[in-house]
């Protein structure tokens, strides 16, 4: 009885209702890379990397479920979908656990393993699920849990190592009287079923000693995998090796009519009696990285690491669909860039001491408003890998440079691969230990569409290129002190002085106009930088420098005086928190700032998520991390607003999200001011926008007979009005004069345009 005592009180049930985050944000996840499938009332369901997609055997639909409609967006482990009480049931690495009722928006997120500190960080893993008498038994790494299907609440669980301890148990199967429990570090366990006392470790028997990842039951039969390799079967009496393979077996599942097994680019399906009915290998177009099989219905579905999922007949496997929900190539987003309507993002990566091997040979991704992802493949890039950077011609949007960290610099003309440049056709030089490792970096457009770029440990570390493609390069050994800096963000002034950020030597800038270098450096220093390491920059609209660094913000205001003082000093962020004088960021890593059209900042940080502040970086407006949004990752790599739309791009290791901003960039005039929805009809709930304004511009809204209801200076090309008297209350039905002033010092040109609110 202690000890039954002991582990309820361990394991305490206790859940949490997610949020679905639908209205304001939107997924862009990758589905390519299939973990786990489960079937039940005509659907399919799908677990790739942390999201789910369910395919409908009946109309061929396909539908998904992310971070934005409430799942945890971890790594996902196990999936389970119980036929009979219409739940989905998805497990994650980190132990927690999503529970989906039916067609419910709402998902019942378990977080009792995930929340106990008893229990190694380790050793929390969901590996399987498997139902039982109305419950659904949890394989994890340190044991076994019950959750009761009908009251949704988690029940026991099982610590059934010696004495008591954590034993990681790959999967359960239940022939009855017994249960069976197949684990890695403690060989196959037994008990009763019926008893009620088996959360006793006492009462469960070692059966077979050894390392099993894998049990499962088949036709009455058990099937047990052995190191990796090899499958025992268990008739009841006797234990015998069913099969050795030449790989390992990623997958043994049981399926109507037959029990698969599955390794690398192989399917073997057996049938009641044990006989190999089918094999099939290779599938054209598909990875051979095969992770799990199902069959249903006469139809088999593999799922794969790389292609989605290949579904064929049985009898023909050459008449192959792929299921594979629209996304970019992978979730591990490093770098992204947008323009209107455009959004492109890069896989590349590389360490903290900017190593870039081993080396990743994923393309260039490309999303657009109304169409969808559409991608780059790795082939058609010249050979180039590891492309950490991307930028966009503002000038002209149907041209970008992706920059890859070990193989140069690649153009990309109308989403078509153009030319790439390296050490043979330009002036990017290599690492000076090789002859081919040539490592670009960051890259910015400057007003006259040149682009500037960095080139990583060469002593020409700056390179730009000219709208017809001339090269010029300029040599930094001396301003860095010698030729093995690692390279990182590049920035343009107003003025036309570019910056870029080091690992060593903190910011330099360069002047075209006169062909002169600064720096700005030195952690104790008058440049009161917090470490020299930069990752990132931005020019605002105010012409200052933002400044991230691997230990926190600074800001550089008048950054071009860096070549008239050398004592010239960046500054931190200062605000109250509780009557106390505290620093913005302080020892974050800050790894990409971007100015929206109103001059707020978004400042993505390595391990905090994202925050949104003021111009001035006073006030916090958002500060978006995985507790509060849909972010699949605190480790946020890459922000990227759309001019157009406003829309916020979030590039994280695990996935994009992107959500509905409010500002965009200013209009030069106010020829094209733009209100919608208009007319505002009766049950419309949200915020009327006002597009196309110019910067610093002022709009009254008031009602026919001059009667002010709304007034805003706008600093970007946007604004939102809530549709009340200056929040007090809705107004009433009506048309509303929008009276729009542009700034005195630009000929104060004016329009006035008409909302009409019907409720």
């Amino acid at each position: 009885m202690k000890t039954r005592f002991f582990l309820l009180i361990l394991l305490t049930s206790f859940t949490v209702m997610s949020q679905d985050f639908s209205e304001n944000w939107t997924a862009h996840y990758s589905y390519n890379r299939v973990s786990d499938m489960t079937s039940g009332n005509d659907r399919v369901y799908v677990a790739s990397e942390n999201a789910v997609f369910i395919y409908n055997t009946l109309d061929e639909s396909i539908e998904t479920r992310t971070t934005v409609n409430g799942l945890s967006g971890n790594v996902i482990s196990a999936i389970y979908y119980s036929e009979g009480f219409d739940t989905l049931f998805i497990g994650y690495e980190n132990g927690v656990i999503d529970v989906v009722v039916g067609n419910s928006t709402d998902v019942l997120t378990v977080v009792d393993i995930f929340n106990k500190p008893a229990i190694p960080p380790d050793r929390k893993r969901i590996n399987h699920f498997e139902e039982y008498n109305g419950f659904v038994y949890i394989s994890s790494s340190f044991g076994i849990s019950l959750f009761e299907l009908s009251q949704l609440e988690f029940d026991d669980s099982y610590f059934i190592g010696n004495g008591g301890g954590l034993l990681d148990i790959g999967s359960v199967a239940i022939q009855e009287p017994y249960i069976y429990a197949a684990s890695i570090d403690g060989g196959v366990r037994r008990a009763l079923v019926a008893n009620d006392n088996i959360i006793d470790f006492n009462n469960w028997e070692t059966i077979r000693t050894g390392s099993y990842q894998e049990i499962v039951s088949f036709n009455n039969d058990l099937y047990l995998q052995e190191d990796n390799q090899i499958l025992i079967s268990q008739d009841g009496v006797d234990y015998s090796i069913f099969e050795s393979y030449p790989e390992t077996v990623i997958d043994i599942r049981p399926n109507e009519d037959f029990l698969s097994v599955t390794y690398n680019a192989t399917v073997l399906l057996y049938d009641e009696n044990q006989n190999l009915a089918q094999t099939y290998g290779a599938i054209e177009g598909f990875t051979t990285r095969y992770t799990t099989t199902l069959t249903l219905q006469g139809e088999i579905f593999v799922g794969t690491l790389g292609s989605g999922v290949a579904r064929f007949s049985s009898s023909n496997i050459s008449d192959v669909i792929r299921l594979l929900p629209n996304g970019p190539l992978e979730n591990e987003h490093f770098d992204v860039a947008a323009s209107a309507g455009n959004v492109w993002s890069v896989f590349g990566d590389f360490d903290v001491s900017y190593n870039p091997f081993p080396l990743k040979t994923q393309g260039i991704s490309k999303f657009t408003e109304g169409e969808g992802w559409s991608s780059i493949n790795p082939g058609d890039l010249f050979g180039a890998t590891n492309f950490v950077h991307v930028a966009v011609n503002s000038l002209d949007p149907t041209q970008l440079f992706a920059s890859s960290f070990n193989g140069g610099l690649v153009e990309v003309l109308d989403a078509t691969p153009s030319i790439l440049y390296d050490e043979n056709n330009s002036t990017l030089s290599p690492v000076a230990t090789t002859t081919d490792d040539v490592r670009v970096n960051g890259g910015a457009y400057d007003a006259e569409g040149n682009f500037w770029v960095t080139n990583a440990r060469s002593p020409l570390g700056l390179h730009k290129v000219s709208p017809a493609g001339q090269f010029s390069s300029f040599n930094t050994e001396e301003i860095l002190a010698g030729s093995d800096a690692n390279l990182d963000a590049l920035a343009i002034g107003l003025d036309g002085v570019v910056f870029f950020g080091t690992d060593t030597r903190g910011v330099i800038a360069y002047n075209p106009a006169n062909n002169e270098f600064a720096r700005l450096a030195g952690e104790d220093g008058a440049a009161n930088l917090p470490i020299d390491d930069i990752r990132s920059l931005a020019i605002d609209r105010n012409g200052a420098l933002w400044i991230g660094t691997r230990l926190g913000l600074r800001v550089l205001f008048g950054p071009s005086q860096i070549f008239e003082n050398s004592q010239i000093s960046a500054n931190a962020i200062i605000f109250l928190e509780d009557g106390l004088a505290q620093e913005l960021l302080n020892d974050q890593v800050i790894t990409d700032i971007i100015v929206d059209g109103a001059n707020n900042k978004w400042l993505a940080t390595a391990d905090s998520g994202v925050f949104y502040v003021s111009p001035n970086g006073q006030e916090t407006i958002f500060h978006f991390t995985t507790d509060n949004s849909p972010l699949p990752s605190n480790t946020v790599q890459s922000v990227a607003i759309d001019p157009e739309t406003g829309s916020v791009y979030f590039g994280t290791v695990r996935g994009m999200v992107s959500f509905d901003g409010t500002s965009t960039a200013p209009a030069d005039n106010l020829e094209n001011v733009l209100i919608y929805p208009n007319p505002v009809r009766p049950g419309f709930n949200g915020n009327v926008r006002i597009e196309g304004l110019t910067a610093r511009t002022n709009v009254k809204i008031t009602d026919l007979v001059g009667n002010l209801v709304y007034e805003e200076n706008t600093t970007g090309g946007s604004i939102e009005w809530d549709t009340t008297a200056f929040g007090r209350h809705k107004v009433a039905s009506g048309v509303y004069l929008l009276l729009i002033t542009g700034p005195p010092e630009e000929m104060q040109e004016t329009t006035i345009e008409k909302v009409m609110i019907i409720r």
